[in-house]
C-alpha cells in the first residue's frame, strides 16, 4: 500500500517538460513486425531483430536523456499496454519513467496515426516542441534528439531523412496536420511528399543528415559492417 502511493505521488507531481519524443511501437509478435526482413530471415529471427532495435533505441533515448525531454510511447495494437509496459520495465531507468505515458495509436493510416500522436501531444499547455521517431533507426540517440530540440527553438520542422525514402525524425514547433494528408506512406516518395508540404505551408525547415533504416536483409548487413567491420569479412 504504501509502495503503491509513492508511486502515485511521484508520477502525479513529476514535472512537465516542454519538449517531448513521441516513440511508435509495435507489440513484438512473429509475422507482426519486420515483414519484409521476414521474407529473407523468417518471422522468428525478424522478430528478434524488432525486439533488439526497439531496445537499443529505447535505451539511447531514455537511458542517456539528461531529463530535457518527456517521452509519449503510442503503441499498437491497442490491447498490449501492460504487456508492452512489461517488456519495457527493464529497459527504462525508474527515474526517466515518471516522464513516460503510454498511449494506443489511433487511425486508419500511417498518416492518421501521426498525425493525431502530435496532435495529443502538443495540445498539451507546456508542451512547446515535439519529435517523433520509429524503432528502425539503430542511430538515433539522446544526443541527436537534444540537438534537434535545439534547432525547433528556431525552425518550424526538423526531418531527418532516410536512405530509403522516407525519413527516421520528424520534429514540429506546432502542429501542422497537411504534413500528414495526400503522402504516399511506405514508398521512397515520403520525403519527398513532405518537403512539398512543408514549403506549401511555408515552413522553415532544417535537414538531417541522411541515415538508414533497418528494413531489409541488405540493411542489416550494410548497418552490421558499418558498426562492426570484421561483421562484413565474414560473410565473404
Amino acid at each position: 500500500m504504501a509502495g503503491g502511493f509513492k508511486g502515485i505521488y511521484f508520477q502525479s507531481f513529476a514535472v512537465k517538460m516542454e519538449n517531448a519524443v513521441i516513440i511508435f511501437l509495435k507489440y513484438p509478435e512473429p509475422g507482426k513486425v519486420k515483414t519484409r526482413l521476414a521474407k529473407d530471415i523468417g518471422n522468428e529471427k525478424s522478430c528478434e531483430i524488432y525486439k533488439l532495435l526497439a531496445e537499443g533505441i529505447i535505451k539511447n533515448v531514455a537511458q542517456n536523456n539528461l531529463k530535457t525531454y518527456d517521452g509519449h510511447i503510442f503503441f499498437t495494437p491497442a490491447d498490449k499496454e501492460n504487456e508492452i509496459k512489461n517488456w519495457l520495465k527493464s529497459i527504462i531507468d525508474n527515474e526517466w519513467a515518471f516522464h513516460i505515458q503510454y498511449s494506443p495509436q489511433k487511425g486508419n493510416t500511417l498518416g492518421e496515426r501521426m498525425s493525431n500522436a502530435f496532435q495529443q501531444t502538443l495540445q498539451r499547455k507546456d508542451c512547446k516542441r515535439c519529435i517523433i521517431i520509429g524503432t528502425d533507426c539503430p542511430e538515433i540517440d539522446a544526443t541527436l534528439i537534444e540537438s534537434v530540440f535545439e534547432i525547433l527553438k528556431e525552425k518550424d520542422i526538423v526531418i531527418g531523412p532516410c536512405k530509403d525514402g522516407g525519413y527516421y525524425l520528424l520534429g514540429m514547433s506546432g502542429f501542422v496536420p497537411d504534413l500528414f494528408v495526400d503522402i504516399d506512406w511506405s514508398t521512397d516518395q515520403v520525403f519527398i511528399q513532405t518537403m512539398e508540404k512543408v514549403q506549401k505551408n511555408n515552413l522553415s525547415c532544417s535537414i538531417l543528415k541522411i541515415l538508414t533504416d533497418i528494413d531489409t536483409q541488405e540493411d542489416l548487413y550494410r548497418y552490421k559492417s558499418i558498426t562492426n567491420p570484421s561483421f562484413h569479412q565474414s560473410r565473404t
